[in-house]
């Protein structure tokens, strides 16, 4: 147990690779978090979910930190933004880019509002090609996600709602970072991240960013061994049976398994809808 929780916030910033002049606010200041973080005072309950909120940490991820610390951690995300992105409809994701717009001319040095904006504009494009994602906005992501130490859930839905504003350049380097948290979260990976994964790798195969595939299959391979991921290694089974037909069109053999899970996902997919 951690019961230092300006400790814990440290550690969280620091491992969003943000500075403490990007937290402070208007509500609080460069000096009243540096003496939270030492240990020097406290903060007030709207002070301290402000600047939680600033390093895109929700407060149920930050319980987790403090008083799980020693065991083996998950990936720190905040699910409620992200969720919000699963919508199609262009008024709703209009409404929610306002929301973001206005919060980011409150608190302009907060990243995680900038961030929202560029997958809301990104969601945006696949339903209306003529909004688009401006050139400053695509370095700001593309620097943010190379910034990062390790790359946990949020930047992987960050990446994956972005993935055609960024270079192939760009994608190998951040593949590599995927790749590089595995050790991190064997033992507490969430099916939502797989979920993530899983999501991209569609994506990849559609864009042609192949050369990456063989090392995202062995990190879903790698963390689905349990039986509870039967979803996920089926999923994962029918995606390479997928890359390998993209590869060569005349392999019959991934050909014939791709059918055969398309029957399976039918089932799957009946069983669903009468439950």
């Amino acid at each position: 147990m951690d019961t230092n929780l300006g400790r814990t916030f440290r550690r969280l910033r620091k491992f969003k690779n943000m500075e403490i002049k990007e937290v402070a606010s208007e509500d609080i200041s460069y000096a009243q978090i540096s003496k939270f973080e030492r240990g020097k005072t406290d903060m007030t309950l709207t002070k301290f979910l402000s600047s939680l909120k600033a390093i895109n940490v929700s407060l149920e991820e930050f319980y987790h930190e403090a008083y799980f610390s020693n065991l083996s951690k998950g990936p720190l995300f905040n699910y409620d933004f992200c969720q919000k992105l699963e919508i199609e409809d262009k008024e709703k994701l209009h409404q929610l880019l306002k929301i973001e717009t206005d919060l980011l001319t409150l608190h302009p040095s907060i990243k995680c509002h900038k961030l929202n904006i560029i997958q809301i504009k990104s969601q945006l494009h696949l339903i209306d090609p003529n909004i688009q994602v401006n050139k400053e906005d695509t370095l700001y992501l593309k620097e943010y996600l190379l910034s990062i130490n390790k790359f946990c859930a949020y930047e992987l839905y960050l990446y994956s709602s972005c993935l055609s504003l960024l270079d192939n350049k760009t994608q190998e380097q951040l593949i590599q970072k995927i790749i590089s948290a595995e050790d991190e979260y064997l033992d507490f990976i969430s099916p939502k991240i797989l979920k993530i994964i899983l999501r991209l790798i569609p994506i990849f195969i559609e864009n042609n960013f192949l050369d990456s595939l063989p090392l995202l299959f062995t990190y879903l391979e790698s963390h689905t061994k349990s039986d509870l991921f039967f979803y996920e290694k089926v999923t994962t089974v029918y995606l390479k049976a997928l890359y390998e037909l993209k590869i060569n069109p005349e392999n019959h053999e991934a050909s014939s398994l791709l059918y055969s899970y398309s029957e399976v996902f039918k089932l799957f997919n009946s069983l669903e809808t009468e439950h």
